[in-house]
């Protein structure tokens, strides 16, 4: 065990050991393994952190030159120190000589064996120079600790662990894979089925309206023909025409064609009795220009229909109440206005309906209140990106009264999220609930991104609404 003890024990020079007094206490001690220079002062890259008047925040009490210590003092540091020739006050060794003077403050070499103090303001430094203490090994962790991961663990918990989990896995494996009967029911109807029970049929497509003309003309037709056929006797065979089929086909088609054009004329008459003279129904509606107007209205001038009685048109039938109208003297082409001029009418300008434009002029800020951190400009720009919407809920009102005008002030509120809740109008000089209404409609729906910042803000803002013409 000796021959251990010497085998541990370090070669080489000794090195410093320093402890730090105040009040009476040692506060800090440390064994400068490391030859190297030992400084005080108040910044906290020191070896020691000392505080005094008249001390630099870097002063290097011990300084190593060459393999020796020096001892740095100053006038305001007092102590004593042991050397060869005996113990020495630095007092006495500043005013003596013993000490060399350099760069304000005095030096001193060091032996290994020497020790002593130094007061610094209210701080005391003790020194000594010991040899330097053995190393102490790094402590081991037990055995069962080094064994690593694969040695803690419990192998028992964790094929309980495993059977589990492989369990419950396997189960839901088979549950998915397993194929269930399925009663009968809705599930089972096929899809093209389900179609025809669930899916309304698409309503039927409206028929397309037949003009009354066609009709009319259909009709008599078809009648005219079966009375030409009827009374036409057939005639008698020419002794220069062979009594064949063909003379037969030829007859049948001449009757044919002459019914259809009795049927025509039969339609143009009952045209002509409405159209005709210048007194005709029709000749009232267009006595003045286009028509442009009401249907019902202008119908209602009219003053009776007429059945022609000829090509040229016939007498018009007495509407109840009203005298005789007058007959018809001309054909498709000789409509006359009502008064009786026999200048022909033209036709009236188109009517364009008339556009309304209003004008929509946001204010500035009113208010603004609230716990959150928002921009203005940021409300704003919103509110003008967007015052087509609002110029649109005004304009809508405005046909119905040309001239609404007036102001709707508006009071919001945005909530951190960036959504507007609680917008009401607390002003309305229009008149018309229906623009404020809106109006608060349109700027709920305002979305801003990012929102305010710790809390929610709540603003006012103005419109004013103008008519443009």
């Amino acid at each position: 065990m000796a021959m251990q003890a010497v085998a541990n024990r370090p070669v080489g020079p000794k090195v410093l050991r320093i402890g730090l007094i105040q009040g009476d206490k040692i506060i800090e001690e440390r064994i400068i393994r490391k030859r190297e220079t030992v400084t005080v002062g108040s910044s906290e890259k020191n070896h020691f952190v000392v505080s005094a008047p008249g001390l630099s925040s870097r002063f290097e009490l011990f300084q190593l030159v060459g393999n020796d210590y020096v001892l740095n003092f100053t006038d305001q540091m007092r102590g004593r120190v042991g050397l060869a020739g005996g113990v020495k006050v630095l007092d006495e060794l500043r005013s003596s000589g013993g000490a060399r003077k350099a760069n304000g403050y005095y030096q001193v070499k060091l032996s290994d064996n020497s020790r002593g103090k130094v007061e610094i303001g209210g701080t005391t430094l003790l020194f000594q120079f010991v040899v330097p203490p053995p190393v102490q090994p790094r402590p081991q962790l037990p055995a069962a600790v080094v064994g690593g991961f694969i040695a803690g663990i419990d192998w028992l918990f964790t094929a309980f662990v495993m059977f589990s989990f492989m369990t419950h896995f396997g189960f839901i494996i088979y549950l998915e894979n397993a194929d269930w009967p399925v009663e009968p029911g809705i599930a089972t109807v096929p899809d093209r089925i389900a179609e025809l029970i669930f899916n309304e049929p698409e309503p039927p497509q409206p028929e397309q309206e037949v003009e009354v003309s066609d009709e009319v003309t259909d009709e008599v037709a078809e009648e005219a023909a079966e009375e030409v056929a009827d009374s036409t006797p057939s005639p008698s065979p020419s002794r220069n025409e062979p009594s064949s089929s063909n003379s037969s086909s030829s007859s049948a088609d001449d009757s044919a064609r002459l019914a259809v054009e009795q049927a025509q004329a039969q339609v143009e008459q009952m045209l002509l009795g409405a159209l005709g003279g210048a007194d005709g129904a029709f000749q009232d509606v267009l006595a003045g220009g286009a028509v442009t107007g009401n249907a019902e209205d202008v119908m209602a001038t009219a003053e009776g229909v007429g059945v022609a009685t000829s090509a040229e048109g016939g007498t018009l039938r007495e509407r109840g109440g009203g005298g005789r109208v007058g007959s018809a003297t001309s054909g498709l082409g000789g409509l006359q206005a009502r008064q009786g001029a026999q200048q022909q009418q033209t036709e009236g300008t188109q009517i364009v309906e008339r556009v309304i434009r209003g004008r929509v002029n946001s204010g500035a800020l009113e208010e603004e209140s609230g716990s959150g951190v928002f921009d203005p400009n940021i409300v704003t720009r919103q509110i003008r990106a967007r015052i087509r919407a609002i110029q649109t809920c005004y304009e809508r009102e405005l046909r119905n009264n040309p001239t609404l005008a007036g102001r709707v002030l508006v009071r919001f509120t945005i909530q951190p999220t960036g959504t507007v809740s609680g917008a009401t109008a607390t002003e309305n000089s229009t008149g018309s609930p229906a623009v404020a209404t809106c109006v608060v409609s349109t700027i709920s729906r305002f979305r801003f991104n990012p929102g305010p910042e710790g809390g929610a803000v709540t603003f006012a803002y103005p419109f004013v609404f103008a008519p443009q013409n």
